[in-house]
């Protein structure tokens, strides 16, 4: 076990890390921007898959509470994949506060330039099978998306969103619904964030962002990042295992 976490944690996680910011794009939402005033924005990541039924962006439920939350404010809100402006809440398949998933349904147009803006999220993840083999405690996971404090102002309309994925990280417990890992520091690479100076705590962003597991012949997305939990040091995910392939949700048992 040992072994196996080093050869992780090494060259092969950071490769690892790179493909699941594939599939992974910067959401944002807030006031349509203005030379007049500074705009409230914030942000979140979504995921780009294909489970069968045509292409669908994949985010955390918090996060589409806190656009509904952000409309109610300003009545020129505006919500962003990428560089492509949609209406979340009527694109909007189905959501879960429960298990914090919230698919939205992409146009063929939409998703095409959302998938032409660079390398990062220019594809489209279809799985082999659907929906994903359960999950075991030990097992390695990666994951990506871009976290709120690596976002950068060029101008009053123009923000980059930078990325930032973990190659290899262990499932420390499985539960319905979602899954945990456990932050072991002494195993990282790189550490967080330190050529920005992030906090391990400034996450906020990565919500929605893609989680993978690799089946030696394939890929299985098996979930999305929900939030990271300071108490714990752990990063807790939302199952993809209760997505359907039309984008609609199995709720969790009462």
């Amino acid at each position: 076990m040992e072994s196996a976490k080093q050869l992780a944690a090494g060259a092969l996680g950071e490769k690892l890390g790179r493909f699941p910011l594939l599939f992974a794009k910067a959401a944002f939402f807030g006031q349509r921007p203005s030379k007049k005033r500074p705009s409230e924005i914030s942000s979140g990541s979504v995921s780009l898959v294909d489970l069968g039924d045509g292409p669908l962006a994949i985010t955390c439920e918090h996060v589409i509470a806190g656009y509904i939350d952000m409309a109610k404010k300003h009545d020129n809100c505006v919500f962003q994949i990428g560089s492509v402006e949609i209406n979340p809440l009527e694109q909007l398949v189905e959501k879960n506060a429960r298990l914090d998933l919230a698919t939205i349904r992409l146009t063929a147009e939409q998703a095409k330039l959302i998938t032409t803006e660079g390398e990062i999220g220019s594809c489209i993840f279809r799985p082999t099978v659907w929906p994903p083999e359960p999950l075991q405690k030990g097992q390695f996971v990666a994951f990506g998306g871009f976290p709120g404090c690596l976002r950068t102002i060029e101008s009053f309309d123009e923000y980059i969103f930078g990325s930032w994925s973990c190659g290899a990280s262990e499932i420390s417990s499985v539960s319905d619904g979602q899954f945990v890992s456990a932050f072991e520091r002494k195993y990282w690479v790189k550490s967080f964030g330190s050529d920005h100076h992030m906090n391990i705590d400034a996450l906020g962003g990565l919500s929605g962002g893609p989680v993978f597991i690799d089946r030696g012949l394939y890929w299985d997305f098996v979930g999305i990042v929900s939030q990271y939990h300071e108490n714990f040091d752990a990063m807790f995910f939302a199952s993809s295992r209760a997505l359907r392939a039309n984008g609609t949700i199995t709720p969790p048992p009462v």
